[in-house]
Protein backbone atom coordinates (compact mmCIF):
# COMPACT_ATOMS: atom_id res chain seq x y z
CA UNK A 1 0.00 0.00 0.00
CA UNK A 2 1.43 3.56 -0.73
CA UNK A 3 1.31 6.25 1.49
CA UNK A 4 1.42 10.08 0.99
CA UNK A 5 1.60 12.84 3.08
CA UNK A 6 -1.39 14.38 1.32
CA UNK A 7 -3.78 12.45 -0.97
CA UNK A 8 -5.73 15.10 -3.13
CA UNK A 9 -9.30 14.18 -4.87
CA UNK A 10 -10.02 16.57 -8.07
CA UNK A 11 -7.22 18.34 -9.90
CA UNK A 12 -9.59 21.26 -10.54
CA UNK A 13 -8.58 25.34 -9.45
CA UNK A 14 -8.88 23.84 -5.50
CA UNK A 15 -6.38 21.00 -6.12
CA UNK A 16 -3.59 22.76 -7.80
CA UNK A 17 -3.76 25.65 -5.50
CA UNK A 18 -2.98 23.00 -3.09
CA UNK A 19 -0.95 20.86 -4.86
CA UNK A 20 1.91 22.29 -5.87
CA UNK A 21 2.53 24.58 -2.64
CA UNK A 22 2.61 21.38 -1.16
CA UNK A 23 5.34 19.71 -3.09
CA UNK A 24 7.26 22.95 -2.90
CA UNK A 25 7.43 21.64 0.64
CA UNK A 26 8.45 18.53 0.15
CA UNK A 27 5.43 16.46 0.76
CA UNK A 28 4.66 13.98 -0.73
CA UNK A 29 1.75 14.43 -2.61
CA UNK A 30 -0.85 12.39 -4.78
CA UNK A 31 -3.44 13.52 -7.20
CA UNK A 32 -6.36 11.68 -8.56
CA UNK A 33 -9.10 12.34 -11.09
CA UNK A 34 -11.69 10.89 -12.22
CA UNK A 35 -11.83 12.71 -15.79
CA UNK A 36 -9.28 15.20 -17.24
CA UNK A 37 -6.66 16.71 -15.10
CA UNK A 38 -7.46 20.44 -14.47
CA UNK A 39 -11.38 20.07 -13.60
CA UNK A 40 -14.08 21.65 -14.93
CA UNK A 41 -12.76 25.13 -15.58
CA UNK A 42 -10.12 24.99 -18.11
CA UNK A 43 -11.34 21.41 -19.74
CA UNK A 44 -15.23 22.09 -20.05
CA UNK A 45 -16.22 25.03 -18.13
CA UNK A 46 -15.21 28.58 -18.20
CA UNK A 47 -11.90 28.91 -20.71
CA UNK A 48 -13.31 26.86 -23.42
CA UNK A 49 -16.66 28.85 -22.65
CA UNK A 50 -14.98 32.52 -22.90
CA UNK A 51 -13.22 31.09 -26.16
CA UNK A 52 -16.37 30.98 -27.95
CA UNK A 53 -17.91 33.47 -26.62
CA UNK A 54 -14.90 36.23 -27.55
CA UNK A 55 -15.80 35.06 -30.92
CA UNK A 56 -19.64 35.96 -30.94
CA UNK A 57 -18.66 39.07 -29.04
CA UNK A 58 -16.27 39.99 -31.50
CA UNK A 59 -19.34 39.21 -34.61
CA UNK A 60 -21.85 41.60 -32.11
CA UNK A 61 -19.70 44.25 -32.43
CA UNK A 62 -18.97 44.25 -35.78
CA UNK A 63 -22.60 43.70 -36.69
CA UNK A 64 -23.58 46.56 -34.63
CA UNK A 65 -20.80 48.81 -36.01
CA UNK A 66 -21.45 47.48 -40.16
CA UNK A 67 -22.48 51.02 -42.22
CA UNK A 68 -20.68 52.76 -39.49
CA UNK A 69 -16.90 52.57 -41.22
CA UNK A 70 -17.28 48.85 -40.97
CA UNK A 71 -18.38 46.87 -43.93
CA UNK A 72 -18.76 43.15 -45.24
CA UNK A 73 -20.81 40.13 -44.38
CA UNK A 74 -19.67 38.66 -40.77
CA UNK A 75 -20.66 35.47 -38.69
CA UNK A 76 -20.18 33.56 -35.71
CA UNK A 77 -19.29 30.26 -36.97
CA UNK A 78 -19.84 27.27 -34.34
CA UNK A 79 -17.82 25.21 -36.35
CA UNK A 80 -14.55 27.14 -36.81
CA UNK A 81 -15.05 28.56 -33.36
CA UNK A 82 -15.06 25.21 -31.79
CA UNK A 83 -12.08 24.14 -33.81
CA UNK A 84 -10.26 26.62 -32.05
CA UNK A 85 -11.29 25.98 -28.40
CA UNK A 86 -10.01 22.36 -29.36
CA UNK A 87 -6.45 23.53 -30.17
CA UNK A 88 -6.89 24.96 -26.42
CA UNK A 89 -8.68 22.12 -24.47
CA UNK A 90 -6.98 19.10 -26.69
CA UNK A 91 -3.58 19.98 -25.00
CA UNK A 92 -4.38 21.22 -21.87
CA UNK A 93 -5.28 18.56 -19.59
CA UNK A 94 -1.94 16.83 -20.63
CA UNK A 95 -0.14 19.88 -20.02
CA UNK A 96 -1.34 20.28 -16.49
CA UNK A 97 -0.44 16.48 -15.67
CA UNK A 98 2.70 16.71 -17.06
CA UNK A 99 3.62 20.09 -14.92
CA UNK A 100 2.51 17.99 -11.51
CA UNK A 101 4.63 14.98 -12.52
CA UNK A 102 7.54 17.57 -13.23
CA UNK A 103 7.00 18.89 -9.60
CA UNK A 104 7.21 15.07 -8.41
CA UNK A 105 3.45 14.79 -7.70
CA UNK A 106 1.82 11.30 -8.15
CA UNK A 107 -1.26 11.37 -10.61
CA UNK A 108 -3.85 8.78 -10.84
CA UNK A 109 -6.50 8.63 -13.46
CA UNK A 110 -9.60 6.96 -11.90
CA UNK A 111 -12.36 7.21 -9.05
CA UNK A 112 -11.28 7.53 -5.38
CA UNK A 113 -13.57 6.01 -2.72
CA UNK A 114 -12.68 5.54 0.85
CA UNK A 115 -12.36 2.45 2.61
CA UNK A 116 -11.71 3.60 5.84
CA UNK A 117 -10.48 7.19 7.42
CA UNK A 118 -7.20 7.26 6.34
CA UNK A 119 -7.45 4.92 3.11
CA UNK A 120 -8.91 4.90 0.22
CA UNK A 121 -9.01 2.80 -2.91
CA UNK A 122 -8.36 3.84 -6.67
CA UNK A 123 -9.33 1.46 -9.62
CA UNK A 124 -7.27 -1.45 -7.92
CA UNK A 125 -5.28 0.30 -5.76
CA UNK A 126 -5.24 1.01 -2.00
CA UNK A 127 -3.41 4.14 -0.91
CA UNK A 128 -2.91 5.87 2.69
CA UNK A 129 -2.11 9.34 3.28
CA UNK A 130 -1.99 11.86 6.88
CA UNK A 131 -4.23 14.51 5.26
CA UNK A 132 -6.75 14.06 2.07
CA UNK A 133 -7.82 17.03 0.18
CA UNK A 134 -11.08 16.71 -1.50
CA UNK A 135 -12.03 19.15 -4.45
CA UNK A 136 -13.97 16.97 -6.18
CA UNK A 137 -16.68 20.41 -7.97
CA UNK A 138 -19.93 20.10 -8.57
CA UNK A 139 -21.78 18.09 -11.14
CA UNK A 140 -25.51 18.38 -12.73
CA UNK A 141 -28.46 18.13 -9.76
CA UNK A 142 -30.97 15.63 -10.48
CA UNK A 143 -34.22 16.77 -12.11
CA UNK A 144 -37.76 15.22 -10.94
CA UNK A 145 -38.84 13.72 -14.58
CA UNK A 146 -38.77 11.18 -16.73
CA UNK A 147 -36.35 11.73 -19.58
CA UNK A 148 -33.98 13.52 -17.13
CA UNK A 149 -31.19 10.90 -18.40
CA UNK A 150 -31.46 12.12 -21.88
CA UNK A 151 -30.36 15.53 -21.23
CA UNK A 152 -26.77 17.01 -22.47
CA UNK A 153 -24.77 18.43 -19.82
CA UNK A 154 -22.69 21.73 -20.12
CA UNK A 155 -19.78 19.29 -20.77
CA UNK A 156 -21.84 17.61 -23.60
CA UNK A 157 -22.49 21.25 -25.56
CA UNK A 158 -18.96 22.30 -25.31
CA UNK A 159 -18.06 19.18 -27.49
CA UNK A 160 -20.93 19.88 -30.20
CA UNK A 161 -19.24 19.76 -33.33
CA UNK A 162 -22.20 21.42 -34.86
CA UNK A 163 -25.16 22.79 -33.39
CA UNK A 164 -28.48 21.60 -33.72
CA UNK A 165 -31.45 23.85 -35.72
CA UNK A 166 -33.19 23.74 -32.54
CA UNK A 167 -32.42 23.26 -28.87
CA UNK A 168 -33.64 24.05 -25.09
CA UNK A 169 -31.92 24.55 -21.69
CA UNK A 170 -33.44 23.90 -19.17
CA UNK A 171 -33.36 26.30 -15.99
CA UNK A 172 -32.54 29.63 -16.44
CA UNK A 173 -29.33 30.30 -14.18
CA UNK A 174 -25.74 30.71 -15.64
CA UNK A 175 -25.21 27.69 -17.68
CA UNK A 176 -28.30 28.52 -19.67
CA UNK A 177 -28.04 31.94 -20.48
CA UNK A 178 -24.57 32.12 -21.62
CA UNK A 179 -24.75 29.08 -23.52
CA UNK A 180 -28.38 30.27 -24.91
CA UNK A 181 -26.62 33.83 -25.83
CA UNK A 182 -23.99 31.54 -28.17
CA UNK A 183 -26.79 29.13 -29.90
CA UNK A 184 -28.41 31.84 -30.79
CA UNK A 185 -25.64 34.64 -31.88
CA UNK A 186 -24.88 30.87 -34.06
CA UNK A 187 -28.26 31.22 -35.65
CA UNK A 188 -29.95 28.01 -33.54
CA UNK A 189 -33.74 28.49 -32.43
CA UNK A 190 -32.92 28.76 -28.90
CA UNK A 191 -35.65 28.36 -25.80
CA UNK A 192 -34.87 28.46 -21.91
CA UNK A 193 -37.48 26.25 -19.81
CA UNK A 194 -37.57 27.48 -16.47
CA UNK A 195 -39.88 26.03 -13.16
CA UNK A 196 -40.28 29.94 -11.80
CA UNK A 197 -40.01 33.45 -13.09
CA UNK A 198 -37.27 34.37 -11.55
CA UNK A 199 -34.25 33.88 -13.59
CA UNK A 200 -30.37 34.68 -12.17
CA UNK A 201 -31.73 35.13 -8.71
CA UNK A 202 -28.36 36.62 -7.53
CA UNK A 203 -28.53 39.64 -9.76
CA UNK A 204 -30.18 42.65 -9.89
CA UNK A 205 -33.86 41.91 -11.08
CA UNK A 206 -33.77 45.26 -13.21
CA UNK A 207 -31.03 44.27 -14.92
CA UNK A 208 -32.07 40.88 -15.40
CA UNK A 209 -35.19 41.91 -17.12
CA UNK A 210 -33.83 44.18 -19.54
CA UNK A 211 -31.23 41.15 -20.16
CA UNK A 212 -34.54 38.91 -20.97
CA UNK A 213 -35.74 41.53 -22.94
CA UNK A 214 -32.90 42.12 -25.11
CA UNK A 215 -32.28 37.54 -25.11
CA UNK A 216 -35.82 37.59 -26.72
CA UNK A 217 -34.98 40.54 -29.22
CA UNK A 218 -32.00 37.97 -30.05
CA UNK A 219 -34.03 35.27 -30.88
CA UNK A 220 -34.74 33.31 -27.41
CA UNK A 221 -37.99 32.20 -26.75
CA UNK A 222 -38.55 32.14 -22.49
CA UNK A 223 -40.91 29.37 -20.92
CA UNK A 224 -41.44 30.56 -17.21
CA UNK A 225 -43.58 29.01 -14.26
CA UNK A 226 -43.35 25.44 -16.92
CA UNK A 227 -43.35 22.10 -14.61
CA UNK A 228 -41.73 19.96 -16.85
CA UNK A 229 -43.41 16.52 -16.78
CA UNK A 230 -41.28 14.50 -19.00
CA UNK A 231 -38.25 14.37 -21.94
CA UNK A 232 -39.18 11.61 -24.43
CA UNK A 233 -36.74 11.19 -27.76
CA UNK A 234 -38.92 10.96 -31.03
CA UNK A 235 -35.86 10.24 -33.66
CA UNK A 236 -33.59 13.11 -33.89
CA UNK A 237 -36.15 14.89 -32.11
CA UNK A 238 -36.87 15.49 -28.27
CA UNK A 239 -40.43 15.95 -26.55
CA UNK A 240 -40.86 18.20 -23.90
CA UNK A 241 -43.97 18.11 -22.06
CA UNK A 242 -45.04 20.26 -19.42
CA UNK A 243 -47.93 21.00 -17.42
CA UNK A 244 -49.33 23.58 -19.87
CA UNK A 245 -47.89 22.90 -23.38
CA UNK A 246 -45.44 20.88 -25.44
CA UNK A 247 -42.09 21.94 -26.98
CA UNK A 248 -39.75 20.32 -29.53
CA UNK A 249 -36.39 20.71 -30.28
CA UNK A 250 -33.41 18.46 -31.84
CA UNK A 251 -31.33 18.79 -27.89
CA UNK A 252 -32.23 19.34 -24.65
CA UNK A 253 -29.91 20.33 -22.29
CA UNK A 254 -29.14 20.58 -18.70
CA UNK A 255 -29.19 24.41 -16.81
CA UNK A 256 -30.79 23.75 -14.07
CA UNK A 257 -28.09 23.95 -11.47
CA UNK A 258 -25.57 21.76 -9.93
CA UNK A 259 -24.47 19.66 -6.36
CA UNK A 260 -21.63 18.78 -4.78
CA UNK A 261 -19.56 15.74 -6.31
CA UNK A 262 -19.37 13.45 -3.90
CA UNK A 263 -21.14 10.45 -4.54
CA UNK A 264 -19.06 8.20 -5.53
CA UNK A 265 -16.31 9.02 -2.56
CA UNK A 266 -18.01 6.51 -0.05
CA UNK A 267 -17.57 9.14 2.20
CA UNK A 268 -19.05 7.33 5.33
CA UNK A 269 -16.78 4.94 5.29
CA UNK A 270 -14.73 8.40 6.02
CA UNK A 271 -16.44 9.22 8.94
CA UNK A 272 -16.89 12.57 6.76
CA UNK A 273 -20.17 14.26 7.61
CA UNK A 274 -22.00 15.58 4.91
CA UNK A 275 -25.02 17.61 3.70
CA UNK A 276 -27.35 19.30 1.43
CA UNK A 277 -24.42 21.93 0.65
CA UNK A 278 -21.48 19.11 0.60
CA UNK A 279 -18.91 18.24 3.06
CA UNK A 280 -19.23 19.82 6.06
CA UNK A 281 -16.58 21.83 6.87
CA UNK A 282 -15.33 24.47 9.96
CA UNK A 283 -13.82 27.75 9.47
CA UNK A 284 -10.80 26.13 8.46
CA UNK A 285 -11.93 23.89 5.49
CA UNK A 286 -11.66 21.13 7.77
CA UNK A 287 -14.18 18.13 8.41
CA UNK A 288 -15.96 18.62 11.53
CA UNK A 289 -16.10 14.81 11.57
CA UNK A 290 -12.87 13.49 10.32
CA UNK A 291 -10.08 15.86 11.31
CA UNK A 292 -7.50 14.35 8.30
CA UNK A 293 -9.68 15.86 5.59
CA UNK A 294 -9.84 19.33 4.04
CA UNK A 295 -12.93 20.15 1.68
CA UNK A 296 -11.89 22.99 -0.58
CA UNK A 297 -13.94 24.56 -3.46
CA UNK A 298 -17.52 24.02 -4.71
CA UNK A 299 -17.75 20.51 -2.91
CA UNK A 300 -17.64 22.19 0.57
CA UNK A 301 -20.34 23.26 2.65
CA UNK A 302 -18.85 26.87 2.73
CA UNK A 303 -21.82 28.52 0.60
CA UNK A 304 -18.98 30.69 -1.17
CA UNK A 305 -20.01 31.57 -5.24
CA UNK A 306 -18.70 28.88 -7.16
CA UNK A 307 -16.51 30.69 -8.74
CA UNK A 308 -12.51 29.89 -10.05
CA UNK A 309 -10.84 32.62 -7.92
CA UNK A 310 -12.52 31.67 -4.54
CA UNK A 311 -11.64 27.49 -5.16
CA UNK A 312 -8.01 28.55 -5.80
CA UNK A 313 -8.18 30.76 -2.32
CA UNK A 314 -9.87 28.10 -0.45
CA UNK A 315 -7.12 24.95 -2.00
CA UNK A 316 -4.40 27.78 -0.81
CA UNK A 317 -6.07 27.83 2.88
CA UNK A 318 -5.78 24.15 2.75
CA UNK A 319 -2.27 24.38 2.35
CA UNK A 320 -1.54 27.07 5.54
CA UNK A 321 -3.47 24.76 7.67
CA UNK A 322 -1.72 21.33 6.66
CA UNK A 323 1.86 22.99 7.01
CA UNK A 324 1.47 25.12 10.34
CA UNK A 325 -0.10 24.51 13.32
CA UNK A 326 -2.11 27.99 14.03
CA UNK A 327 -5.18 27.34 11.72
CA UNK A 328 -6.37 30.33 9.55
CA UNK A 329 -9.95 30.39 8.96
CA UNK A 330 -11.79 31.54 5.33
CA UNK A 331 -12.46 35.15 4.55
CA UNK A 332 -13.65 35.94 0.91
CA UNK A 333 -14.42 39.10 0.82
CA UNK A 334 -15.88 40.25 -1.88
CA UNK A 335 -15.90 38.22 -4.86
CA UNK A 336 -16.79 39.38 -8.50
CA UNK A 337 -19.68 37.48 -10.53
CA UNK A 338 -20.44 37.85 -14.41
CA UNK A 339 -22.88 36.13 -16.69
CA UNK A 340 -21.24 36.54 -20.15
CA UNK A 341 -23.77 36.86 -22.48
CA UNK A 342 -24.62 40.29 -24.51
CA UNK A 343 -24.71 42.01 -22.53
CA UNK A 344 -22.49 41.04 -19.69
CA UNK A 345 -24.38 41.23 -16.62
CA UNK A 346 -22.52 41.52 -13.21
CA UNK A 347 -22.28 42.30 -9.68
CA UNK A 348 -20.36 42.45 -6.94
CA UNK A 349 -21.08 43.17 -2.92
CA UNK A 350 -23.88 43.51 -1.65
CA UNK A 351 -27.08 43.70 -3.63
CA UNK A 352 -30.38 46.07 -2.60
CA UNK A 353 -32.39 42.81 -1.28
CA UNK A 354 -29.36 42.40 0.61
CA UNK A 355 -28.66 46.01 2.30
CA UNK A 356 -32.23 46.69 2.59
CA UNK A 357 -32.79 42.76 4.72
CA UNK A 358 -29.79 44.21 7.01
CA UNK A 359 -31.37 48.10 6.97
CA UNK A 360 -27.87 49.27 6.55
CA UNK A 361 -28.10 53.12 5.40
CA UNK A 362 -26.99 53.71 2.03
CA UNK A 363 -26.77 55.81 -0.97
CA UNK A 364 -28.56 54.15 -4.47
CA UNK A 365 -26.59 55.69 -7.40
CA UNK A 366 -28.53 53.93 -10.38
CA UNK A 367 -27.48 55.34 -13.75
CA UNK A 368 -27.92 54.79 -17.22
CA UNK A 369 -25.27 54.90 -19.28
CA UNK A 370 -26.20 54.23 -22.60
CA UNK A 371 -25.73 58.07 -24.10
CA UNK A 372 -22.10 58.25 -22.83
CA UNK A 373 -19.51 58.32 -25.44
CA UNK A 374 -18.01 55.13 -24.54
CA UNK A 375 -21.84 52.85 -25.27
CA UNK A 376 -22.74 55.15 -28.39
CA UNK A 377 -19.21 54.51 -29.73
CA UNK A 378 -20.25 51.19 -30.04
CA UNK A 379 -23.59 51.47 -30.24
CA UNK A 380 -24.97 49.39 -27.08
CA UNK A 381 -28.34 48.90 -26.59
CA UNK A 382 -28.62 49.91 -23.29
CA UNK A 383 -25.76 50.11 -20.82
CA UNK A 384 -27.10 50.16 -17.10
CA UNK A 385 -25.19 50.66 -13.79
CA UNK A 386 -26.03 50.60 -9.89
CA UNK A 387 -23.41 51.71 -6.95
CA UNK A 388 -24.32 51.67 -3.23
CA UNK A 389 -22.51 54.33 -1.13
CA UNK A 390 -22.25 52.97 2.98
CA UNK A 391 -23.87 56.95 3.92
CA UNK A 392 -21.94 56.77 7.36
CA UNK A 393 -18.87 55.57 5.67
CA UNK A 394 -19.28 56.88 2.31
CA UNK A 395 -17.38 53.20 0.90
CA UNK A 396 -18.72 51.28 -1.62
CA UNK A 397 -20.93 48.29 -0.80
CA UNK A 398 -21.75 46.71 -3.55
CA UNK A 399 -22.11 47.42 -7.58
CA UNK A 400 -24.77 45.75 -10.34
CA UNK A 401 -23.77 46.35 -14.06
CA UNK A 402 -25.43 45.95 -17.41
CA UNK A 403 -23.13 46.17 -20.39
CA UNK A 404 -20.92 44.69 -22.34
CA UNK A 405 -17.77 46.03 -20.46
CA UNK A 406 -20.28 45.05 -16.96
CA UNK A 407 -16.53 43.07 -16.30
CA UNK A 408 -14.35 45.70 -16.27
CA UNK A 409 -16.88 48.08 -14.15
CA UNK A 410 -17.09 45.16 -11.62
CA UNK A 411 -13.57 44.75 -11.18
CA UNK A 412 -12.93 48.49 -10.48
CA UNK A 413 -15.76 48.15 -7.71
CA UNK A 414 -14.31 45.02 -6.51
CA UNK A 415 -11.05 46.44 -5.95
CA UNK A 416 -12.77 49.49 -4.08
CA UNK A 417 -14.90 47.29 -2.01
CA UNK A 418 -12.02 44.90 -0.85
CA UNK A 419 -9.45 47.67 -0.09
CA UNK A 420 -12.24 49.59 2.11
CA UNK A 421 -11.22 52.55 -0.20
CA UNK A 422 -14.11 55.54 0.16
CA UNK A 423 -15.65 57.60 -2.72
CA UNK A 424 -13.36 60.38 -2.29
CA UNK A 425 -10.50 58.37 -2.67
CA UNK A 426 -11.56 56.44 -5.81
CA UNK A 427 -12.81 60.29 -7.33
CA UNK A 428 -9.01 61.25 -7.07
CA UNK A 429 -7.65 58.83 -9.17
CA UNK A 430 -6.98 59.49 -12.49
CA UNK A 431 -7.97 57.13 -15.83
CA UNK A 432 -7.29 57.89 -19.18
CA UNK A 433 -10.13 59.54 -21.48
CA UNK A 434 -11.89 58.35 -23.69
CA UNK A 435 -12.19 54.70 -22.08
CA UNK A 436 -14.76 52.74 -19.54
CA UNK A 437 -13.15 53.47 -16.10
CA UNK A 438 -12.65 57.28 -17.42
CA UNK A 439 -16.17 57.86 -16.50
CA UNK A 440 -16.14 56.44 -12.60
CA UNK A 441 -16.46 59.49 -11.28
CA UNK A 442 -20.34 59.95 -12.57
CA UNK A 443 -21.28 56.52 -10.45
CA UNK A 444 -19.83 57.42 -7.37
Amino acid sequence: MKSYDVIIIGSGPAAMAAAFPLAEANKKVAVIEGKRFGGTCPNFGCDPKKILYTRSEAVWQAQKLTGTGVSGEIEFNWEDAMQEKNCYTESVYSDIEQSMKDSGIDTYVGYATFIGEETIQVNDQHMKADYFIIATGLTPSDLPFSGSDQLLTHEDFLHLSALPATIAFIGAGYISFEFAHLAARAGVDVHIIDAGDRPLKAFDQDHVHELVKQSEQLGITFHWNASIQSVTANGDQYVIKTEEETVTVNKVVHGAGRKPNIAKLNLDQAGVETGEGGIIVDNTLRSVSNPKVYAAGDVSSTQSLPLTPLSGQEGGLVVKNILNDKKQELDQGAMPSVVFTIPKLARVGYTKEELDKQQVAYDLHDVEMTEWLTYTMIKEDKALGKVYIDQKTNQVLGAEFLTVYADQWVNYFSTAIQLGLKTDALSSVHFTYPSVLGDSSNLI
